[in-house]
């Protein structure tokens, strides 16, 4: 079977006057629910937290992945597990002296463990833990910042990520992150990306009916695959 792009829709851009609707929709289309949750300072804004998650889990059967935006992510991760995530994706740079800790206590408490990189992180510095993961989030945007333009250069940062996860027989997902639009699905795609994380362009500005939007992106997908 022919591989396919897999949908990880971020659920903070979800319509408050629409939520119920959209969150039942989405549960029942996508791949993923992709939870960014920010502390105002690793990212200059604010999204969701686990209580979010909570509500969701009462609902939704597709894994949750809880994306730490965080400068200390170690003070979420009992608490997004406790709240359903299935994921658990802190970033590189806010882990880099307890990379083995802070991974392992998201395996301990029954989640998967992820990681995210922004744009300028080196793919060395995961390497002697791509073992333990089971996704790696490839920023193609400075996380934090709406309105960027993709940084191309990451596609070749997922081709290495391919790459190496054939020569480690190993099967973590590798996901793109940032600025996603129909521009970009079919390059991300040709590197290797598995899953894409869809915000307000790829999505919600595309029509104000859930449904109909959901048809744009999709159809926006399948033609550039």
């Amino acid at each position: 079977m022919e591989k396919k792009l897999l949908l990880a829709p971020s659920m903070g851009c979800c319509d408050l006057y629409d939520f119920e609707h959209q969150v039942r929709y989405i549960d029942d289309k996508a791949d993923f629910l992709h939870i960014d949750i920010k502390d105002g300072n690793y990212v200059k804004s604010f999204g969701v937290g686990p209580d979010f998650m909570t509500v969701l889990a009462k609902v939704v059967q597709t894994p949750m992945d809880a994306h730490l935006m965080v400068k200390h992510p170690q003070d979420y991760i009992e608490a997004c597990a406790q709240a359903g995530a299935a994921y658990i994706t802190p970033h590189t740079d806010c882990i880099e002296s307890d990379a083995f800790v802070t991974i392992n206590k998201i395996l301990s408490l029954g989640c998967k463990a992820g990681i995210a990189m922004n744009p300028a992180a080196p793919l060395e510095a995961i390497r002697h833990y791509l073992p333990l993961l089971s996704k790696v989030t490839i920023m193609i945007v400075d996380a934090g910042y709406a309105g960027q333009k993709v940084i191309v250069q990451m596609y070749d940062k997922i081709r290495t990520l391919v790459k190496w996860r054939a020569e480690m027989g190993l099967d973590f997902l590798i996901e793109a992150d940032g600025s996603m639009n129909a521009d970009v699905y079919g390059p991300l795609y040709e590197a290797g990306a598995d899953v894409v994380v869809l915000g307000p362009p790829a999505l919600w500005n595309k029509d104000t009916d859930i449904e109909k939007a959901w048809e744009i992106m999709e159809k926006e997908v399948e033609s550039a695959l």
